[in-house]
């Protein structure tokens, strides 16, 4: 569906729209639209995809596919802030020597490019958001969003608050993307829903503009045409972006692209989006807007009314493309549907659209059947990470994950990231032809990035690999110290990664030479030498016995060893359970046996204050049967509890009509280190608990805290991981 908007449509509108755009010299220091930052760190990486275009192909870069193996680790940061979905899901910025870079709690840190030293940090520690975020950098000042509703200006020389603009006052929207920067501008958008009332009804994305001096919003565009929300406003929500726009420096347009509406795909009440009638636009569509005033040039949806969480949200790349010997300028846009799209720059006309990865027709639906139907891709498939261009060639990172639905609703339980594949696509951007794939064991989430003739793209488990653009023939590889999901940036010889999924997370620089610097550096190791080093991927599996896995050996500093046999008592006896893992780097240690009747397990955090352990989330926290204990007094407590949300509540089972199921329990606190052990059935009967069997893998969440308090969250730490229960 493409359409002009209302109030600039015809090509004379269009023409003196790009006259006045082009009078504009609209920048804080009076210096033309784009600021010095970016101007002059044109070899950096100021912007968050590198350019405004969005190409993500690195200028100036020395790497290449002669020296990539050259590249190693020179440095890593840890990640202090993890958050729901990792620690980092959003791309450094660099400008001269200093990296930009925020966490997925919202802190923000300018580190040396060099060293990784810090120069200055600023901790928000929030602990809802879920990302996209990230920095941009321009004027003088680094803009983030500090929390779900404010966008902040910080000095970039020292991290000081310059201002603060709050875009939400309600729950129902809040920000997820990484700010852009461009003539005297800072562009932004909220989404509709934050934390666990995610796409709650009322939700209406808005995309804003906020004068960079002075934080005040110079305009506002709603990406839902219906302000009653398609007349359900106490049901329905929907659109706003994700990430970044391009921008046409000589016209003066903003190209976003849009989220989905919800209820997907609907509820009982209203099945397969009846509460919502109609396209509902503008989401799942791309939209050219005026960047001086937000006035709408044209728009194109490419689903109407999108049943699956689909989205359009991957940022637009500008190029220009051969068509029949004269140059065309062209965008491209692709999303969590699976195809990508080439229109037209000036008119929106759809030019061609290609399906990547697996994808069923079913997708676009707009009536589901009775039953459940399987869709590729699923809420978390399709194109997750930012694309690149180079040269002709689109390059999509692309993930493979269904979901199963019925007309009312998803099953969650298909949601499982341990399902999902990967792939790398190169795309003929004038035809959209594919010219080769490559296929990766675990999704593709850390898009694709263009360094001269290489390709890189990164793997969910951190596998990092770099391709010839040309062919697709892999001629570099390395594993990261985390998994992945975040995008990097690149600057002369370093490549700076953020690597963010696990309990280890760090943001790490790749350098030429740096190969070389890491064997010496093991060579003095071997002579006696203490050297430190990037450590490799936590385990996330944990299946044989302390024998046979040293590395998690359960170790709790001065609680001491007793006799063999399980005891309730709060001290982890040599004997006592026969698997353990080890977490955040020892911090957070869970051990446990069972003789497929009962589960005995002991859970050991680095912090005076409570543990807790889940099973089975469904997304983030949501549907886990936890278990949370502390000591005080000397006393131990011990709650059955079960999420109801996203990010909780976790009230306890007999709140909810259940049952407690813990048969004995018992703690200890000494040392900074808080033990609790308790016992339950396998499978207690209860609808709120999980029903364990001999010899299955069990997903599991767990976090830490310095309080005996629920209504204080995790704030010493929390991760993810597998345990493997005895056959």
């Amino acid at each position: 569906m493409l359409k002009f908007g209302r109030s600039i449509g015809t090509a004379a509108g269009i023409f003196a729209l790009i006259l006045a755009v082009a009078a504009l010299a609209a920048s804080p220091a009076g210096g033309g639209p784009i600021p010095p930052e970016v101007s002059d760190g044109a070899r950096d990486w100021p912007l968050p995809n590198g350019d405004y275009e969005n190409t993500r192909a690195a200028a100036g870069s020395a790497i290449n596919s002669e020296n990539v193996g050259e590249l190693g680790v020179v440095w890593s940061f840890p990640i202090p802030g993890i958050g729901a979905y990792g620690a980092a899901a959003s791309n450094p910025i660099i400008v001269g020597d200093v990296v930009y870079f925020q966490d997925l709690r919202c802190n923000v840190f300018a580190l040396d490019l060099e060293t990784g030293d810090p120069i200055w940090s600023r901790f928000y520690n929030v602990t809802e958001v879920v990302g996209p975020n990230g920095p941009a950098v321009g004027w003088g000042k680094v803009f983030v969003a500090k929390d779900l509703y404010n966008v902040t200006a910080l000095d970039a020389g020292t991290g000081e608050e310059v201002w603060t603009t709050r875009l939400s006052e309600v729950a129902t929207t809040g920000i997820d993307i990484q700010p852009s920067v461009y003539a005297g501008l800072v562009y932004v958008s909220t989404v509709p829903g934050t934390g666990d009332v995610f796409y709650a009804p009322g939700g209406i994305g808005v995309i804003s503009a906020l004068d960079a001096e002075t934080g005040d919003i110079v305009w506002e565009f709603s990406t839902v045409d219906s302000p009653d929300l398609w007349g359900n406003p106490g049901v329905n929500s929907g659109g706003g972006a994700w990430y970044p726009p391009a921008v046409d420096v000589e016209t003066g347009i903003t190209f976003w692209g849009t989220g989905n509406p919800a209820p997907f795909p609907g509820t009982e009440e209203w099945p397969s989006g009846t509460s919502r009638p109609g396209p509902n636009l503008y989401t799942d569509s791309l939209v050219a807007l005026d960047h001086a005033t937000g006035d709408m040039i044209w728009y194109h949806q490419v689903l109407p009314h999108d049943l699956f969480d689909h989205d359009f949200q991957i940022s637009p790349i500008l190029a220009e493309r051969d068509s029949g010997g004269r140059s065309q300028k062209v965008v491209y846009g692709a999303g969590k549907m699976g195809k990508v799209y080439a229109f037209d720059r000036t008119s929106g006309e759809l030019l061609w659209s290609a399906v990547v990865g697996r994808y069923d027709e079913a997708a676009q639906l707009d009536v589901l059947p009775e039953g459940t139907t399987r869709i590729y891709p699923g809420v978390l498939g399709g194109v997750e990470t930012p694309m690149a261009y180079s040269d002709g060639v689109l390059y999509v990172p692309v993930v493979n994950l269904f979901t199963d639905w019925t007309p009312t609703s998803l099953d969650t339980s298909t949601i499982d990231f341990n399902n999902g594949t990967g792939e790398l696509v190169a795309i003929d951007a004038s035809t959209g032809k594919i010219l080769w794939i490559r296929s990766f064991e675990t999704m593709a989430l850390g898009g694709a990035t263009v360094i001269n003739d290489l390709v890189f793209a990164a793997e969910y488990d951190g596998t990092i690999h770099a391709f010839r653009a040309e062919t697709g023939e892999e001629v570099w590889e390395m594993r990261a110290p985390a998994g992945i999901n975040g995008w990097p940036a690149v600057a002369g010889e370093t490549i700076v990664w953020p690597a963010g999924v696990g309990a280890d997370p760090k943001l790490v620089a790749f350098r030429l030479g740096g190969a070389a610097e890491a064997a010496a550096g093991e060579d003095e190791t071997d002579e006696g030498d203490e050297d430190e080093a990037v450590p490799g991927p936590t385990a996330q599996v944990a299946g044989s016995s302390a024998e046979e896995a040293p590395s998690t050996v359960l170790t709790v500093h001065e609680i001491p060893l007793e006799a063999a046999g399980w005891a309730a008592d709060g001290v982890i006896s040599e004997g006592e359970y026969s698997k353990n893992l080890t977490l955040s780097g020892g911090r957070y240690v869970v051990s446990w046996r069972n003789d497929g009747e009962t589960l005995y397990m002991g859970l050991a955090g680095q912090a005076e204050g409570f543990v807790a352990i889940g099973f089975e989330p469904t997304q983030a926290m949501k549907d886990a049967d936890m278990v949370m204990g502390w000591v005080s007094g000397g006393e131990a407590t011990v709650l059955d509890l079960y999420s109801t949300g996203v990010y909780g509540p976790h009230p306890p089972d007999e709140e909810l009509g259940g049952t407690d199921d813990i048969l004995s329990f018992g703690g200890r606190e000494a040392d900074g280190w808080t033990v609790i052990e308790f016992e339950r059935r396998m499978d207690t009967g209860d609808r709120f608990d999980q029903a364990f069997r001999p010899g299955e893998t069990v997903n599991i969440i767990w976090s830490i805290s310095s309080t005996d308090s629920l209504e204080i969250r995790h704030n010493v730490g929390r991760g993810g991981g597998r345990i493997s229960l005895e056959g």
